[in-house]
């Protein structure tokens, strides 16, 4: 399978050209740009990344499981008695309790990055082709499926802001 990239000048002839195919059918459009462009996450109808929660959920987790086992090791396993305090004293816990937390949290955001991002990935198709080398700088480029729900080629060259049309493997 196929897919042709769309390479633009300029974001805002980028954003034209992803919604005219929108507006025309094509589905699992990809964009490549220099830097982040708002209105182009609802052109694509990209997911939120569920990246914050997977952070949250495993801070309080192991949040969670920090106390508890603060808590067990000093109640029940090994309870001192240390100046008179009770030994379940939670304020002594808190520490630990938000370092760990703090951890997970950072560990389990770089995790989900990456597996939402889809990496580690050796080999991306639209790095196959030298026509793609200025994709961070100042190039923008528009990633559309090779199939029959795509205008052809002629139509598509017509599209306003258009440099040039790159077909690669995927």
């Amino acid at each position: 399978m196929t897919r042709l990239l769309l390479v633009f000048d300029d974001p805002a002839a980028l954003i034209a050209a992803a919604r005219q195919m929108r507006d025309k059918g094509v589905a699992d459009m990809a964009a490549h740009v220099p830097f982040h462009i708002p209105d182009l996450d609802e052109l694509l109808d990209l997911p939120e990344p569920p990246v914050r929660a997977i952070m949250l959920a495993a801070g309080v987790a192991v949040g969670a499981l920090t106390w508890g086992v603060q808590w067990w090791t000093s109640v029940q396993w090994y309870p001192l008695n240390s100046g008179g305090r009770p030994d379940n004293s939670w304020q002594i816990f808190t520490f630990a309790v938000f370092e760990m937390g703090i951890l997970a949290a950072a560990f389990a955001g770089l995790v989900a990055l990456f597996a939402c991002c889809g990496l580690p990935r050796l080999h991306h198709p639209f790095f196959a082709t030298t026509a793609t080398e200025r994709a961070s700088d100042d190039l923008f480029y528009l990633s559309l499926p090779d199939n029959d729900t795509l205008p052809d080629r002629i139509a598509l060259s017509r599209l306003s802001g258009l440099r040039e049309i790159v077909e690669v493997a995927s």
